[in-house]
């Protein structure tokens, strides 16, 4: 009898509470202002970390997607049919209703659309890293990280500037070995609470160190070049050292903090890809109809109600109703391997 692996519900829960920081981050973003220094610093804490992190859960989940040195190519066109359609459909949702997307060709990601280019690209990296020592796969895209910030274009095309920015922690995943996080979820509840707090507590205060906010959010980002900062070379270079340590300790808190076991907040995690694409546009529409711009968050009460909205539309989009189009997609290329293996 085959044994059915069990479903380790550590990554759903973390994926849950990323794609909800990512839905509040944008409604954040989407403020016609923000000058609430409580909402200013959330605002900041959520973007120094929930993409890195993220991308982290994505390289460490991707480690079966690899076998005798060669991709899973079906893994790879999935994500290549989801790009293609979601691409399209964001330029016609554009078109109709005149909002902003971004997105000036088919090479140039809709607002957010990137990440399925990244993960592309990572995916077909991954035959590459594993003939690699990890040190020298991650030293050098680290390197890249730094490097790309001096390209004017390079995310103008492909979002090549936030593939590279973004891609150490990728591979910090992917090469992260399932005992090590093992190891961290052995440690008793209460010191690996402490333990979380404390690495939370040391990514804040290099955050802080230098001043409120001494590293401007942009840098959190990934898509600026130094040009665009307003930086020189060595300050950017410092500014991407920290926002990888940041994100790390930020990753390391939350494997110390974040439950293992099913819960509430599983099955949004299991479905966070539908929810970050989908969640898009309606932010967008929100903010092009005046819903977000002309809110006000002033006060404790009002940031908390739009963090419920956050919460409200990561559980809405985590409906089954939005994963017809993933699953028609799948079962499309499914179809098609299987006619050409016949």
């Amino acid at each position: 009898m085959e044994t059915v692996k069990e479903r380790n519900y550590l990554w759903d829960n973390m994926k849950a509470i990323l794609i909800f920081l990512v839905v509040a981050g944008h409604l954040l973003e989407g403020l016609g202002s923000l000058d609430f220094p409580p909402a200013m610093a959330v605002d900041y804490w959520i973007y120094s970390f929930h993409i890195p992190a993220f991308i982290f859960v994505s390289g460490f989940l991707s480690k079966s997607y690899c076998k005798n040195g060669l991709v899973r190519s079906e893994k790879v066109t999935i994500f290549i049919l989801y790009y293609a359609v979601f691409q399209v459909l964001f330029a016609l949702l554009k078109a109709a209703l005149n909002v902003n997307l971004n997105g000036s060709s088919f090479f140039d990601p809709c607002r957010g659309l990137w990440y399925l280019l990244a993960i592309i690209f990572y995916y077909l990296i991954i035959p590459i890293a594993e003939k690699i020592p990890s040190y020298i796969t991650i030293g050098t895209f680290i390197i890249l990280s730094i490097l790309i910030g001096m390209e004017p274009q390079a995310d103008n095309m492909l979002s090549i500037h936030r593939i590279f920015v973004f891609a150490p922690f990728f591979f910090f995943g992917y090469y992260l070995p399932s005992g090590v996080v093992d190891k961290i979820r052995a440690v008793k509840l209460p010191l690996r609470i402490v333990l979380g707090l404390l690495s939370m507590a040391a990514s804040i205060f290099i955050c802080v160190v230098q001043g409120v906010g001494s590293i401007p959010i942009n840098v959190f980002f990934g898509k600026d070049n130094y040009n665009e900062l307003k930086i020189g070379f060595l300050e950017g270079t410092m500014f991407r050292l920290e926002a990888i340590v940041i994100g790390l300790l930020m990753i390391l808190s939350m494997l110390f903090i974040v439950p293992s076991v099913k819960c509430f907040l599983s099955y949004a995690g299991a479905h966070s890809l539908r929810v970050y694409i989908f969640h898009l546009p309606l932010v967008v529409v929100m903010m092009d109809a005046g819903m977000i711009q002309n809110v006000e968050i002033n006060d404790l009460a009002s940031l908390g109600i739009l963090l419920l909205v956050a919460a409200a539309i990561t559980a809405f989009l985590s409906l089954p109703f939005f994963e017809y189009p993933f699953k028609w997609m799948q079962l499309a290329v499914r179809k098609l391997y299987s006619l050409k293996d016949n």
